[in-house]
């Protein structure tokens, strides 16, 4: 950012007290920012101040001769930090952005993790960044001028049983994806996806080693020693928030030191068409392996040469969809009509569907499990699960789309710790009973919130199969229309009663109005080797091409 009359630019780093934070904190300090961090300076897994530092990131800065100071509020309080952010516009005139690299992490998984590990990492991570955002984005809307980078993870996009910050991170790159295209007029809202040798990525190996497993998945493939140093990421970081940067908006990067990369969001890869009338439990039967399910595993479309279903789909098998099945399935639900719907598209095709009604309200760990414990009592061993419950009560319309997105995502961190409540009891169960469960969660993905929640379910899905050694196949339905119940209905009975259906565990379903499909998972789309840590000077005309960003303008 320039200096101009105002003085130096201003910079908030949650998280600056070590690591990431500091290492970006450091550079624009060193670029003649003046920043303020904001850590509480707590253990890796925030039960435990630590001791004070003889040295601290805002006071290497100031020993530099740079402009620094350091406020110990957490993310996790709304009100600290929008008075913190109020503090920085009142003493210094401007705050021109905002890094918030503040996390914390416990041992969480598909399977495994407290209610409290998992309510505690989504409270920082999702829960924390939104309080920042919606603090900090007033002051850059007033004046036009703004940069906001978050940090997700690789475990957010790529395949990892990393459960809540899985999720949380996953949820990051969703709100990152959503809020760019959105932010006001003059900011850019980006994100991060680092690796580097942090307390964080230490610690998380070491569980992995600890269990026997291999650590690699958690991290994006790269091991230990191939990681950078924090402070490598540092220019990098100070760069992603320049004036110069503002070009961009609404991507998330990958950050590894020497190389960088553009993270693609989910993009639809088939769809279906699923109007009423359709037979969709014998469309689906044809169409599933051959279209979704190969794309699922390719990871793109099968499309674009011969047609690979006849025309106004003639010749359809006929009689019925799936040999009737002998399992049992429960829909668990506070939605008469999602009861009403499944229970519809599953009839003669499996022995016997139960409603599970549920009150989103006493959610919890011990509330589902309790909740699943006693419909045993009537079900018997289960076969299958649909879960769907509803989630934030849909907010009333906010003066500004950026605004909308910041209060759709109230309560989210609720509704992914509902979610994960029931994938708990149904891992138990399966794992109790040594019974192979498929697993199918519904979400309303019709506002900004919902996708993000949505988002959320897939990447926790995506875990599965791997962290209950192949008992429970994990299905996540995103609803995008509001009509799209139909359609997600019968493709829950195909992913509950087909047999090829298991080659869509994990994938990125969804439903709308008149339409099924399948999207891909967030991936790399284009690598940048810049040798690092230095940012050359070619980096953002490649970067434009990558992203597909209009090229600069001549000066």
């Amino acid at each position: 950012m320039s200096e101009g009359a105002e003085g130096a630019p201003v910079a908030l780093v949650t998280g600056g007290g070590g690591g990431i934070g500091a290492a970006i904190a450091g550079a624009l300090g060193r670029g003649g920012w003046s920043v303020v961090t904001l850590d509480p300076l707590v253990s890796l897994d925030g039960t435990e101040r630590l001791p004070a530092a003889e040295e601290t990131t805002s006071g290497r800065i100031v020993a530099a001769g740079g402009k620094a100071r350091a406020s110990s509020a957490s993310v996790t309080d709304a009100d600290a930090v929008r008075a913190e952010v109020d503090r920085i516009v009142a003493e210094d005139g401007r705050l021109d952005a905002v890094v918030n690299v503040a996390g914390i992490t416990r041992p969480t998984g598909f399977a495994k993790g407290t209610e409290d590990d998992w309510r505690s990492v989504l409270a920082v991570h999702l829960d924390g960044y939104r309080n920042v955002l919606a603090a900090a984005l007033p002051h850059m809307a007033a004046v036009g001028r703004g940069r906001v980078l978050g940090v997700t993870s690789g475990s957010g996009w790529r395949a990892a049983d990393a459960g809540a910050y899985s999720c949380a991170k996953r949820a990051v790159a969703a709100l990152t994806w959503q809020l760019g295209a959105r932010a006001p007029a003059g900011v850019a809202v980006n994100a991060m996806s680092p690796i580097a040798v942090t307390r964080m990525v230490t610690a998380a190996l070491g569980r992995a080693a600890a269990s026997g497993r291999s650590g690699s998945a958690s991290t994006g493939g790269l091991s230990l020693g191939s990681m950078p140093e924090p402070d490598e990421l540092g220019p990098l970081g100070a760069h992603l928030v320049s004036e110069a940067f503002g070009w961009c908006r609404g991507q998330v990067l990958f950050a590894g030191g020497s190389e960088a990369a553009v993270v693609d969001p989910p993009r639809l890869l088939e769809v279906v068409q699923a109007e009423p009338g359709t037979d969709l439990a014998h469309l689906l039967a044809v169409v599933g392996p051959a279209a979704l399910a190969a794309a699922e595993a390719a990871q793109a479309s099968g499309g674009g040469s011969n047609p690979r279903f006849p025309a106004a789909f003639e010749g359809l098998p006929t009689g019925a969809a799936s040999p009737p099945a002998e399992g049992v399935c429960a829909v668990v639900t506070d939605r008469p009509e999602v009861a009403e719907a499944v229970g519809a598209a599953l009839a003669g095709r499996i022995q016997a569907c139960h409603t599970v009604t549920v009150d989103r309200r006493a959610a919890g760990f011990e509330g589902a499990a309790g909740a699943l414990a006693a419909a045993l009592q009537h079900t018997g061993p289960l076969d299958a699960v649909v879960v769907a419950l509803t989630g934030s009560p849909s907010a009333s319309s906010a003066p500004t789309p950026w605004q909308q997105v910041l209060v759709e995502h109230v309560g989210i961190a609720d509704s992914i710790l509902a979610d994960a409540a029931w994938v708990r009891a149904v891992a138990d169960h399966s794992a109790a009973t040594d019974r192979p469960v498929r697993l199918l969660t519904l979400t309303d993905a019709v506002t900004a919130g919902g996708r993000s929640r949505a988002q959320a379910a897939a990447q926790l899905a995506r875990a599965g199969r791997s962290a209950t050694n192949e008992r429970v196949m994990a299905f996540a339905i995103s609803l995008e229309g509001s009509a799209a119940l139909g359609p997600a209905a019968a493709l829950a009975a195909h992913l509950v009663c087909d047999q090829d259906a298991a080659a869509l565990a994990g994938a990125e379903l969804v439903a709308g109005d008149g339409w099924v499909g399948l999207r891909s998972h967030p991936r790399p789309a284009g690598s940048l080797v810049l040798g690092g840590p230095g940012v050359p000077g070619w980096f953002d005309t490649i970067l434009r091409e990558v992203v597909g960003a209009a090229p600069e303008e001549p000066s």
